[in-house]
């Protein structure tokens, strides 16, 4: 029998670290939902620094998880009872049990830890969605702002995997090592995007960072190129010279991209999830994981998430069932 009440990570303003495991009630599964036991899941920067911030008592963050069927609810076509999966959900993914729709999930190949598959949905989903409004990206200049990222990662490889020239910059030298594998144009170390001019123009600039790197990416597009950026981590506020574009570039575009609303449009993510599976098991996408605890370290570990202490992704792990 399914329970009412589950554990989840929820916010609350009163804790002195702002994340604590609470008991919470389990809404029923609606039509069409299959009930999942997560076993996994992992931290992104955004939902995260919300939580630790802005978010109110009561929230329950979470998107990436991994885990099993626990229950089909009698949905055509789900896979049984036991099967491991992954999935994305817009909120509340970090708990003991969820219901999902089958559109929002996708079947664990072996040879594949819940710990790297949990690390795909959100990061993955959004390299590959933004990669692909590049077009034909086969022999293409492509640069990656902000790689050593979660996104940033996954894009350069995803890049690389689909015959690009990448070029990957980065801030620190120390970061190095996370891109240079699959870096085939070459890794661009300092504070400024401006520093990666010198290997421009680029076919396609994906920019997570706005601010001065956004304004120096615009800066760089080839004729007819484009540029995807995806986040504003440096700064929302944007200035550049549109005579760069009407002149030195002309017919460049600048585009954003929300994962969710990519998502939605798209209607599944079981297809895509599916393909990123397929290049983790082929050895074409490797998953840096930087950290892997018990979901009990949950504030020590977002914490450490958002003061940059460590590279990768962070996975916590769920207990078993017993």
């Amino acid at each position: 029998m399914i329970p009412t009440q589950i554990k989840a990570i929820t916010v609350d303003e009163h804790d002195e670290h702002r994340l604590a495991i609470r008991t919470v009630d389990l809404r029923p599964a609606r039509q069409g939902e299959v009930t999942i036991r997560v076993s996994a899941i992992s931290l992104n920067r955004g939902e995260t620094r919300r939580a630790l911030t802005t978010s109110v008592t009561g929230t329950r963050p979470g998107w990436d998880f991994a885990g099993t069927i626990e229950n089909t609810n009698g949905v055509e076509g789900a896979p049984i009872v036991g099967t491991r999966v992954v999935g994305l959900l817009e909120i509340g993914s970090w708990c003991e049990q969820v219901h999902v729709p089958l559109s929002s999930i996708s079947v664990i190949p072996e040879g594949i830890t819940d710990a790297q598959a949990a690390c795909l949905p959100l990061a993955g989903l959004t390299a590959l969605h933004a990669l692909r409004k590049g077009g034909f990206l086969l022999g293409k200049k492509v640069l990656i702002n902000g790689a050593s990222g979660g996104v940033g990662q996954m894009a350069v490889q995803l890049a690389a995997s689909a015959g690009a020239k990448v070029y990957s910059h980065i801030r620190q030298a120390g970061q190095k090592k996370l891109v240079e594998e699959s870096s085939t144009g070459a890794v661009v170390i300092g504070d400024s995007l401006n520093e990666a001019k010198r290997y421009g123009p680029f076919d396609f600039i994906l920019d997570s960072l706005g601010g001065s790197a956004l304004s120096a990416a615009l800066g760089m597009l080839k004729k007819n190129g484009t540029c995807i950026t995806i986040g504003a981590s440096e700064s929302a506020s944007v200035t550049f010279d549109s005579n760069i574009l009407f002149f030195s570039s002309p017919g460049a575009s600048l585009r954003s991209m929300h994962i969710f609303h990519e998502i939605s449009a798209a209607g599944s993510i079981s297809d895509d999830l599916a393909i990123l599976l397929s290049l983790v098991k082929n050895g074409n996408l490797k998953i840096n994981i930087g950290v892997e605890e018990e979901w009990t370290e949950i504030s020590t570990v977002a914490e450490a998430l958002i003061a940059r202490k460590f590279s990768g992704k962070a996975v916590l792990h769920l207990p078993r069932l017993i």
